[in-house]
């Protein structure tokens, strides 16, 4: 029991490495998942400035928010709030069930100003149509004290883009700004917005995603945005200009623009550039805009359209100061082999590769392993939907790369037909890796039960480090579930084990994982057989699926009750503490366990009692991230000192009561 209060159970990384770039701290907040929303519950917490809430959905059509809220008189719990980070505001202002009046415009009026005066929010997300029917008051964002990012979905018309103008004139800290789906009208003025931005010295990301509306003409919609991209090209060139990521993904790029931005780029401080699903430029224009970016000093591009065939692919591999490459194209597996052979050739290092539902065909494979063999620098290799025209032939690619001296941090197949030939290759090869953190597998049902039950040999494997393994979609059975828990018993690492199936897409149930399975899941995570089984489960795993969908059509495999438990207080940081609670929720939870459990505790060594005592009196972790049940030792204390009360009494040479266990005389 001394290990218990002494153990350290490890995943001590989940500190965030002292994270002080302002940047990577709005990242590390998206990664937290749903943002809890603004009802009676979080209010209250906010008005209490409680820690634990972070990021904020707020939806502003919901009645309570203007109703049950006065926020001239308790708006200060937004003002004068100092761990609000994110914030999410949603309206939707063609609602039938709401229309805005004066007094709730007033109600916005006094939350915003409570919002400029706030010193902590990094992270403002609005949606829809809130800047057409608030424009008075958004504008005070502008100059907002501590706002690093600031998002808007859904619809920018000309009102707007005057708006955000006025906004980001002010001088701010503004760094990263989000224009997602948008829906341009016909008087939109894109280039107001960007003319905001010439001399800004603070913005480093810009990311503009278009979706023009149906009922325009597509060719005058593009030439009407001409003046913007002339516009966006001037900030790009002024001296002052910080940005280092642009996204221009489905922006209505056409050869003019694309060949204006290509001008601008050059000598630009753009290093990471996106401008996926961009299909009018031409494959001319692919070329000249290619040509450009040679000239460039871009280390990431993320590049996708049917008008990039072999010819394109040739001028691509000019740009040789790429790391990172995301790329889609029409070309032939001839293209891809010259393609790939020019990189090695010219000796491009790359880090991440990223070619989806690319058809390379058995004469890219092989020019692609002999590439990356030993391009010590990737760490990221992602090649899903491969194959579906002519298939990858995993085969051999895994066969060349076993000597290798790959050793990849993240690598994705998922969808790529890969059979039980190509796991037991694969196999070997990723227990070789010592840094891979994510394997994604999703959709290979190619592979049997036999051929999954075989990768529980890379779960043993020394240089295991792997933190996320998705094998969704897949023929994973109760046997195979086994294999992995029994593999998983001691494992520090895996947090997320993505077992989701659909029962609609299986033929046949006995690919499907049932009750015999989550029970071993559910016994991997908190063993009952003992106290120390419990204390040696598996405190890492927190994560079975991104969907919630884990049952069959008739419900009749449901999870075990106490599952979901495991997995909530496996999320938290203070494993020592998971594990004490395992125990106690487990073993001590009600009088009639208690009665038949505690008689371990009494039969444990004298010298011992000091550091039960301690364990059961821990006080119960105050974090402020805890997830789940989290219950005080008091009752087990309570049962403790009734069996042994001579142990609290003052006199400590007193005997131990018989019938506890054999013990020595004296404490």
């Amino acid at each position: 029991m001394e290990d218990i209060n002494h153990k350290d159970t490890g995943d001590n990384e989940m500190d965030n490495n002292n994270i002080t770039d302002e940047n990577s701290d709005i990242e590390e907040y998206d990664r937290d998942g749903q943002l809890p929303v603004l009802d009676e519950n979080t209010f209250e917490r906010l008005k209490k400035n409680d820690s634990s809430v972070t990021h904020l959905r707020m939806f502003l059509s919901n009645d309570w928010f203007f109703k049950s809220i006065d926020w001239k008189e308790d708006g200060d719990c937004i003002s004068d709030n100092i761990h609000l980070k994110k914030l999410h505001i949603c309206y939707n202002k063609d609602s039938p069930n709401y229309v805005l009046v004066n007094k709730d415009r007033q109600q916005l009026q006094d939350f915003f100003f409570c919002l400029y005066q706030n010193c902590s929010i990094k992270v403002i997300i609005i949606d829809s149509g809130l800047i057409e029917v608030g424009e008075s008051f958004i504008e005070g964002l502008g100059g907002h004290p501590s706002l690093i990012r600031l998002e808007i979905n859904n619809y920018l018309g000309s009102l707007a883009c005057e708006v955000l103008g006025k906004i980001l004139k002010h001088p701010s800290k503004l760094k990263d700004l989000r224009l997602s789906h948008l829906q341009l009208d016909d008087d939109s003025r894109i280039d107001l917005l960007f003319d905001a931005l010439l001399g800004n010295s603070t913005m480093t990301r810009l990311s503009v995603c278009f979706y023009g509306n149906k009922d325009i003409d597509f060719i005058g919609w593009q030439q009407g945005l001409i003046p913007g991209w002339q516009s966006l090209s001037a900030v790009l060139q002024h001296p002052s200009c910080k940005l280092t990521k642009l996204s221009l993904t489905s922006a209505g790029l056409n050869d003019e623009s694309a060949d204006i931005l290509g001008s601008a780029l050059r000598g630009s401080s753009v290093k990471d550039l996106d401008l996926s699903l961009n299909s009018s430029i031409s494959k001319s224009g692919w070329q000249t805009l290619l040509n450009q970016l040679a000239h460039t000093s871009i280390k990431s591009l993320h590049i996708g359209s049917s008008q990039i065939d072999d010819a394109v692919l040739a001028t691509l591999a000019n740009i040789t100061t790429l790391k990172c490459l995301d790329l889609y194209s029409s070309s032939t597996p001839a293209g891809w082999r010259s393609f790939f052979n020019t990189l090695q050739r010219r000796d491009i290092k790359l880090a991440e590769l990223i070619i989806s539902g690319n058809n390379i065909g058995s004469e890219g494979t092989d020019a692609l392993s002999d590439l990356i063999s030993n391009m010590g620098t990737l760490k990221t290799l992602t090649m899903m939907e491969m194959g579906r025209e002519a298939e990858v032939t995993w085969v051999s690619f895994f066969n060349a790369l076993q000597e290798s001296n790959l050793d990849l941090v993240e690598l994705n197949l998922d969808d790529s037909r890969i059979d039980d030939e190509g796991i037991q290759l694969l196999v070997p090869l990723v227990s070789s890796m010592s840094s891979l953190k994510l394997l994604t597998l999703g959709y290979n049902r190619s592979v049997s039960s036999v051929g999954w039950q075989a990768l529980s040999a890379f779960l043993h494997s020394p240089n295991f480090a792997l933190e996320e393994l998705d094998l969704h979609q897949n023929n994973i059975d109760d046997d195979t579930v086994i294999a992995f828990t029994r593999a998983l018993v001691h494992n520090k690492t895996l947090k997320l084990l993505d077992l989701y199936q659909d029962p609609q897409d299986f033929d046949d149930d006995d690919n499907l994982i049932t009750k015999r399975g989550w029970e071993a899941i559910s016994t991997l995570l908190c063993n009952k057989t003992s106290i120390m089984d419990t204390y040696n489960s598996n405190h890492t795993l927190q994560d079975l699926t991104d969907d919630p969908i884990l049952y069959d059509d008739d419900m009749k495999t449901k999870l075990p009750s106490d599952l979901d438990s495991s997995i909530e207080l496996n999320k938290n940081k203070d494993k020592v503490e998971v594990a004490r609670q395992k125990i106690l929720q487990t073993h001590f939870s009600t009088e009639d366990e208690a009665t038949s459990k505690i008689q371990e505790l009494l039969d444990m060594e004298l010298e011992m009692m000091s550091s039960v005592i301690a364990w059961i009196g821990r006080p119960a972790s105050a974090s402020a991230y805890w997830r789940g049940v989290n219950v005080s030792g008091l009752s087990l204390m309570y049962n403790l000192m009734k069996r042994l009360p001579d142990l609290f009494d003052s006199d400590v040479h007193k005997k131990k009561p018989s019938g506890a266990g054999k013990r020595k005389r004296d404490v």
